[in-house]
């Protein structure tokens, strides 16, 4: 075989060695831009009163409640139902949930979707099944206190089965009344997980913000995480998991070193923490809020969410920063 030959097996083999998969337990589906507001206003997350649904199987159907207080001045400009689900399946095949969403009793009309992000292990065994979630945007919601009853239904064929993790809601406002500054909305799926030969590093999703960012005026910035699953886990694992902010993470310098760089220079590194999220095995959906107002510069913010043993499915991810007032 001549060396032309021996180069074109080389590159074969190399294509299908880094060819994407659908899905895997790495950090490969990174969180998308879904909306940005400038000016003055804010947001209300909530799940309402979410649990774990258990199987669902065709016909059954899944409520959740929300309650949500926006201002008397208040107008919605981003508004979205997050439906959080997992294991859908017919029998022991995958396949992709089949639902309706009403708002009932608010309206009792069907909800139209507007996304719907997915991830699953990306490898062959008999539980393979897909996660993931579906955006819905909703009546929209107004001035004062907001009661609004979501249902979801398994319209599935046959023995389509999931589960539903939870439900979120999120409604970006605008209110002459409230602070001026920058929110960022971005929302996907991307399954982590440090198991099964996925690294530590591997099973990393770095969340990239590139709006540039007035620090000279900055009062305050805010990070807001969802990953169903997060901070929860059947073992007792320490240090489960990871948020990064503007970090590196592990350097190459000799830790001595890096000690002494951390106490001149506390915040040279960015932020770093361990054991974020918190959920049960009933509410499932783990929430983290983190004051990153020291770590947030003008331009080039990321924050980076890292599996280590915890598995966890990131889907949401806020930064709202909040201006001083011009004098």
């Amino acid at each position: 075989m001549n060396s032309r030959s021996n180069l074109a097996m080389v590159l074969a083999v190399t294509a299908l060695l880094v060819a994407p998969a659908a899905g895997t337990y790495a950090g490969d589906k990174p969180l998308a831009d879904s909306f940005f507001f400038d000016g003055r206003g804010g947001y209300q997350f909530s799940t309402g009163n979410s649990t774990y649904s258990g199987t669902l199987y065709t016909g059954d159907r899944y409520p959740v409640v929300f309650t949500i207080d926006l201002p008397e001045d208040a107008t919605i400009r981003y508004q979205r139902y997050y439906v959080y689900w997992a294991w859908s399946r017919r029998d022991q095949q995958s396949v992709y949930p089949t639902f309706s969403v009403s708002d009932s009793p608010k309206t009792g009309s069907t909800l139209e979707p507007a996304a719907r992000y997915t991830d699953n292990k990306g490898f062959s065994s008999p539980s393979d099944f897909y996660s993931g979630v579906d955006t819905f945007p909703g009546t929209p919601l107004g001035p004062g206190k907001n009661t609004v009853t979501l249902v979801v239904t398994n319209t599935g064929e046959g023995n389509s089965t999931f589960v539903i993790q939870g439900i979120g809601a999120l409604a970006v406002y605008e209110s002459a009344s409230s602070p001026g500054g920058l929110i960022l909305v971005k929302e996907g799926c991307d399954m982590l997980y440090n198991s099964f030969g996925i690294t530590q590093q591997m099973a990393t999703s770095r969340i990239d913000f590139s709006r540039e960012i007035d620090t000279g005026r900055m009062k305050a910035a805010t990070l807001d995480l969802v990953a169903p699953s997060g901070g929860y886990s059947r073992s007792d694992i320490i240090r489960k998991n990871a948020l990064y902010v503007n970090s590196r993470g592990e350097t190459a310098i000799p830790p001595f070193f890096a000690q002494i760089l951390a106490i001149v220079f506390p915040d040279a590194r960015g932020g770093e923490w361990t054991d974020v999220f918190d959920a049960t095995s009933q509410r499932q959906i783990g929430i983290e809020t983190r004051d990153v107002t020291r770590y947030i510069g003008r331009t080039g913010n990321f924050a980076a969410v890292q599996d280590r043993g915890d598995y966890l499915l990131l889907t949401n991810a806020i930064l709202k920063v909040e201006y001083r007032e011009r004098t």
